[in-house]
Parts: structure tokens; sequence; C-alpha cells
């Protein structure tokens, strides 16, 4: 089975399984790229995402944050940002809508790990409840995308990033 190679282990008292996918919740997905150019460079085939806007121009697609762009220190300071300024871990079911403007307040450089996801490639998709975030953030470093110089340098050591 694909999350027992993928080394994620998802409780269902932790996790819903679900059909859709909505913006102000965060996900684990198992996604197949759509475009040739995403499979060439190499991508994410489980990421945990926070989705945060469905696409204006393809009612198929949703954009979110992918968090294994980012190393564990950065995932961190942004989920600990959520957490002060917007109480996101408070509630299982609380659903917290936060847009382009409020991520890069958090993290001047969250677009790096933006993407648009295409429905079509989610073939299997777990909600994360809100209080267990933290803990499948923690099985993020082992997928980190790209090698570790390049995150430190590019994403944490960016002139202008909050925080570092």
């Amino acid at each position: 089975m694909l999350k027992d190679q993928l080394h994620i282990a998802i409780d269902d008292n932790e996790c819903d399984r679900t059909n859709n996918i909505v913006n102000g919740y965060f996900y684990i997905i198992y996604y197949d790229a759509m475009t040739e150019q995403a499979q060439k460079e190499g991508y994410d085939k489980a990421p945990v995402i926070y989705c945060f806007a469905p696409d204006q121009n393809n009612i198929n697609c949703f954009w979110a944050v992918n968090f294994h762009y980012f190393n564990k220190r950065v995932q961190e300071y942004i989920l600990q940002g959520m957490i002060d300024y917007y109480d996101i871990t408070n509630g299982n079911d609380k659903r917290v809508i936060l847009g382009t403007k409020d991520l890069y307040n958090l993290y001047t450089n969250i677009v790096q790990g933006v993407r648009c996801y295409n429905r079509k490639g989610v073939f299997d998709a777990y909600r994360i409840k809100n209080q267990y975030i933290p803990k499948y953030l923690e099985v993020s470093p082992e997928f980190v995308i790209t090698n570790e110089d390049k995150v430190n340098t590019d994403f944490n050591l960016a002139p202008g990033n909050k925080g570092f």
C-alpha cells in the first residue's frame, strides 16, 4: 500500500478521509502530478498541505501551501504563527481561512511552497484534525523537497524573512 511505502501512519481518530478538499484546513493528499514537467522535476506524492483557495480559472484545481518545501524549522515557525495569530489548532473542526496576504505576513517566502493542485490527480485525501497538525508535520522532514543546503539558503536565510 502506498501509505506504508511513504511511512505515514494515518490514524482514523486524527484524520478524516475525504473526497472534498476545501480551503481553511490541513490535509495529507496522495497525489499523481498531472503534467510531464512536474513528473520530470520530481514531485511530492504525499504532501502535508494547507489549502487556502480554490483556483479562479479551473474548478478542478485548488491552491495550497505544501509544507514539504520547508525544513522543520520553517514548518514550526509558520505553524506557530498560525497558532499564535489565528488559533488554528483549537477545535478539531475549526476552519481557518487565510488569504495570500495573511500567509505572506506569517512567512515572507511562503510562496516557495505554494502550489496549484488538480483534484483529478488526488487519489486519496485525509483532512487532519486541527489538534493533530503538529504531529503530521513531524513526518515531513524525510520528504523535504530538494536538498538541505538549498532549503537553508533559499528559504531560511533569504533577506527580509520574518524570524530568521
